[in-house]
């Protein structure tokens, strides 16, 4: 079992806080595959809106969407908030 905990702009996408995947042994790239199916914007998902981390890591310092889940890791999904002006002219 998976715990997967969504947060911010991820969370409302989805329409919960979390998800519980019965599947072991999934890379990040299926989970967010898993996620991209029923959520109506699935550019929230798109992975430079999204840091993800793995019981606590960052996803890129264990080997990115490659990153094999087992049973009993928590993945955290939350949307990166985006800020700034337009470059002036």
């Amino acid at each position: 079992m998976i715990n997967v905990r969504l947060l911010g702009g991820v969370k409302k996408a989805v329409g919960k806080p979390s998800i519980i995947l019965e599947e072991s042994n999934l890379s990040l790239s299926e989970i967010l595959m898993l996620l991209r199916r029923d959520v109506k914007e699935p550019e929230v998902l798109s992975p430079h809106n999204i840091l993800i981390a793995v019981n606590g890591v960052e996803s890129s310092s264990l080997g990115g969407n490659d990153t094999v889940i087992e049973s009993g890791d928590t993945v955290t999904i939350v949307t990166v908030v985006h800020g700034g002006s337009p470059k002036p002219a």
